[in-house]
């Protein structure tokens, strides 16, 4: 969801700051009034590239801010992959454009690259209007939208070929660098053989690196701490007031009242347990005193015996445990490769086995995906009856990915696996009866791309038809529409924008009568400079604003009747 957007100095548009709602938000205004400039400064923050021409006359930079509560993890991906940590649900994204030429991007105040931005915008806006369309012509989201249509039940399908399919690359690999060109695998050979000799000739222990560390600081240490035992000897024991004599005399004297005092018994026994720990303490005190020494020679040999292990943990590990598992494993993969015959006449039975698993898979996958199909196209023409496309046709192709030499062959063909499955999903739309279905982009105009897209989420998301994820913006969806077929749409939008959010810039009355919340869009002329505000509307604001888009520039009490009337219909 967009919150908040901030705009300076963008075409005719000097500052404004919008306040967003959740669900449906409407922007109207008169022809020319500026509503596209909206439109393009949320095309800024989703990572297309920008002109200096956007930049207001007599400004130097223009910008645009959005803060968005992202759904979802996916937005967290591309940032994570960048090394940002996103800070809470919470990202503020600004795009500065400057006439130097500098284009600048900054997300959470951290300065990112534009192709981070385009990465991440699909998880926060997708944008469909009339002179781009972002999204809908893209294979895989029209992939994506195919597999939702299969609710529930298309997880376990995707699952099972996606995890046959890392099993099946996983040994595939393994093949490719077992059959590498001999120079490339006897050079591997002999830097495992290498690495195992410089790890073997240590000689490591597991732990011993920790229990040398410590050894060293007592050697390093040995005079302070014969000091500090010897004088907590003597405080104890070898002085005449010493606590150890202290003890015995405080025994005796306790022993001595015992059948006079209840408690002096019990409190002798303490005492005298007292006495008994502190001549342990005594005996162990003197012999670590003996113990400890200075020895020059055998520091020198802490200390180089710690070099080596030092040497070798900075190269292989971060412990010596770490570093004996890593010897396994290059011990293993030495065999593999020395073996290369018959651990290639293995592997290769295995990937057959392997392949087999992820071809069954995949081709359940393609049977479910063609009746999910179906049901996708059935509901996008109950949908498409309603946004004036009712002669239209709307087809989904389902063709395996091919590839001549591919290891799997399906149908007597070479097809490319993959961990979404061997289809390539290809949306089909003709607008008018006798016209050959053919893509998206070749054959609809940019407001039939819109309904269309429309017609798709609404289809996909199934009976709710709530929105979820990015924020959806539809620009002049309903051109060529009216009446009736206007009204429908508005209710579609809405709709879809149910536990989510849908910007749409319309020309409709019909249309946003259905806002949750709406915004007009209007220019004026000051001190000889046009000028573009953006204004939320309150409840009395709409009703004026939906009966000049019935009646025109002149308002009269029938026209804002009508509006009324249109607005407690869409609330009722």
């Amino acid at each position: 969801m967009l919150t908040d957007l901030h705009i300076r100095n963008l075409a005719v548009l000097e500052a404004a700051s919008i306040e967003f709602g959740p669900g449906f938000n409407v922007l109207s205004g008169e022809t020319g009034a500026g509503k596209s400039i909206v439109v393009d400064s949320l095309a800024l923050l989703s990572g297309v590239r920008a002109s200096t021409e956007l930049i207001r006359t007599g400004a130097e930079t223009l910008t645009v801010t959005g803060v968005f509560r992202p759904e979802g993890e996916a937005w967290r991906r591309p940032l994570e992959a960048a090394g940002l940590e996103p800070q809470g649900d919470e990202l503020v994204i600004r795009r500065e454009v400057s006439r130097a030429g500098r284009n600048r991007v900054f997300v959470d105040d951290q300065p990112v690259t534009l192709k981070l931005l385009a990465d991440l915008a699909p998880s926060l806006l997708r944008i469909h209007g009339q002179r781009e369309e972002l999204g809908l012509v893209d294979p895989e989201l029209q992939r994506t939208w195919l597999d939702r249509c299969g609710g529930a039940q298309a997880a376990a399908p995707l699952r099972s070929v996606a995890k046959t399919f890392d099993a099946y690359r996983t040994l595939a690999l393994r093949l490719e660098r077992l059959t590498g060109d001999e120079r490339a695998r006897q050079e591997r050979i002999d830097f495992l053989r290498f690495q195992l000799s410089e790890i073997d000739g240590a000689g490591l222990e597991a732990g011993e690196e920790d229990a040398l560390r410590q050894e060293r600081e007592v050697l390093r240490h040995a005079e302070a701490i014969q000091q500090g035992l010897s004088q907590a000897a003597e405080v104890l024991f070898d002085r005449e007031e010493a606590a150890h004599g202290a003890l015995a005399r405080a025994l005796q004297a306790l022993q001595g009242i015992v059948d006079w005092e209840p408690a002096a018994a019990a409190w002798a026994g303490e005492v005298e347990e007292l006495e008994i720990r502190l001549g342990e303490m005594e005996s162990a005190l003197r012999r670590r005193i003996d113990e400890v020494e200075a020895d020059p020679r055998r520091l020198d040999a802490v200390e180089d015996r710690l070099a080596v292990l030092e040497r070798l943990l900075s190269k292989y590990g971060a412990t010596s445990a770490d570093v004996l598992a890593l010897r396994d494993r290059l011990d293993g993969e030495l065999a593999e490769l020395e073996d290369a015959e018959g651990s290639h006449a293995e592997l290769e039975a295995q990937i057959t086995e392997a392949l087999e698993r992820y071809r069954v898979a995949a081709e359940k996958l393609t049977a479910a995906r063609k009746r999910w199909a179906k049901r996708l196209t059935t509901r996008v023409h109950e949908h498409l009856r309603g946004l004036a496309l009712g002669k239209a046709r709307f087809e989904v192709d389902l063709e395996p990915r091919r590839r001549q030499g591919s290891p799997l062959v399906v149908g007597g063909h070479g097809v490319e696996p993959g961990p979404l499955g061997i289809d390539h999903v290809t949306y089909l739309f003709s607008p008018n009866p006798g016209e050959e279905a053919g893509p998206l982009a070749k054959v609809a105009s940019g407001g039939e791309l819109s309904r269309l897209y429309l017609a798709v989420q609404l289809a996909s998301r199934g009976d709710d038809g709530a929105a979820a994820g990015a924020t959806l913006v539809f620009d002049e969806v309903d051109t060529g529409i009216g009446g009736a077929e206007a009204a429908e749409l508005g209710a579609k939008v809405r709709r879809l924008a149910r536990g989510g959010q849908v910007f749409a810039v319309t020309h409709l009355p019909q249309v946003a009568s259905q806002a949750d919340t709406h915004f007009k869009v209007k220019k004026d002329v000051q001190g000889g400079r046009t000028r573009t505000a953006v204004d939320r509307l309150s409840a009395d604001g709409r009703v004026e604003e939906i009966a000049r888009m019935l009646a025109g520039s002149k308002i009269t009490e029938l026209s804002l009747s009508h509006a009324r009337e249109l607005i407690t219909e869409t609330d009722g």
